[in-house]
């Protein structure tokens, strides 16, 4: 009798475990105390492109969804990153503090202070779809890219048209010219203006190498390029005589800060002048190193540097951000 009753419960033993897990998934809920990671500001794969300013309010973006903040001109940070972690080409904000990413196959993304990320497609081409550069110039958002994509918001970011001018080329920045002028740099030495809006465009071809960016200080504005190239007009762009060459590096951003004119670009190139029409000097101030760098961001402060590096340059320094994490 026993043993009949042992080989009964060894037939039932196996039924009455997984009668047991059953119950225990259906009906017990397991609870989990997650333990916070603390994520870096900056990780050492981060490249950052571009940079917006407002006030004292600063944004960096950069690959892989990184988009760096600060409310206080830079003493401290945030990170963040957005969703689908595409590289972010370009950041602009309006003077109402509406942000405006742009990064590859045509993303954008907005969002008003603090409210959550809102993201759209623009069209673009299938073959090349990078949006590069977004400015917001008077009252209404622009965004160039690859195959001559060119866009233009309203001050919400909520509606967009397609304005492109049949250029198959790069258009790698638009900025802001004098007297309402808007400008384009893009491939192959092309330098496009429109004075009505963007409705109608010039196109003048300085050279034949790629031109990146440019910057007018009243009438004055310098462009400057691949090869270390870069150009002059002292009549807001009617005309453009070559600055005398001063460096073979690749020439990716170009600013002026308090009469002074700062070039930078590929393998730590850092230039500047009071008279850009003659001569640029070499400058290497502590902390700079030999990588890229994309973006010179003029503020009140300073200077920002934007790159593999991140830093505000002031005068002759160079303060790094944060100077322990960039090595």
């Amino acid at each position: 009798m026993f043993n009949r009753l042992l080989g009964r419960a060894a037939c039932l033993a196996p039924w009455m475990v997984i009668g047991s897990l059953a119950y225990a998934a259906v009906f017990i809920k397991p609870s989990v105390n997650p333990v916070p990671l603390d994520q870096p500001l900056l990780e050492r794969r981060d490249a950052f492109f571009d940079g917006a300013v407002l006030g004292e309010r600063l944004w960096v973006v950069g690959q892989n969804g990184a988009l760096l903040s600060s409310l206080d001109a830079g003493a401290s940070w945030t990170r963040e990153e957005l969703p689908a972690r595409s590289n972010l080409q370009s950041i602009a904000v309006s003077d109402k503090g509406r942000q405006v990413v742009v990064g590859n196959q045509g993303r954008l993304w907005t969002r008003l202070g603090s409210e959550p990320w809102q993201s759209q497609g623009l069209v673009v081409s299938d073959l090349a779809g990078k949006l590069l550069s977004i400015s917001f110039i008077d009252g209404h958002f622009w965004a160039v890219g690859e195959m001559g994509a060119l866009f233009r918001g309203d001050a919400d970011a909520a509606h967009w048209e397609a304005m492109g001018v049949g250029e198959d080329v790069t258009f790698n920045s638009i900025r802001a010219g004098v007297e309402g002028d808007l400008w384009i740099t893009a491939e192959f030495g092309r330098l496009l203006r429109s004075r009505d809006g963007g409705v109608t465009w010039s196109i003048q071809e300085l050279g034949s190498e790629s031109l990146r960016a440019l910057v007018f200080d009243d009438h004055t504005g310098i462009a400057v390029g691949n090869q270390g190239q870069a150009f002059i007009s002292t009549d807001g762009g009617d005309t453009w005589q070559a600055v005398k060459r001063f460096t073979r590096e690749h020439l990716f951003d170009v600013t002026v800060h308090r009469g002074e004119w700062l070039a930078t670009g590929d393998r730590g190139a850092l230039f500047r002048s009071r008279e850009p029409a003659g001569t640029w000097q070499s400058w290497t101030p502590n902390g700079l190193d030999k990588s890229y760098h994309s973006r010179l961001l003029d503020t009140a402060d300073g200077v920002v540097l934007i790159g593999h590096q991140l830093g505000l340059l002031r005068q002759d320094d160079l303060r790094l951000w944060p100077r322990e994490q960039q090595q």
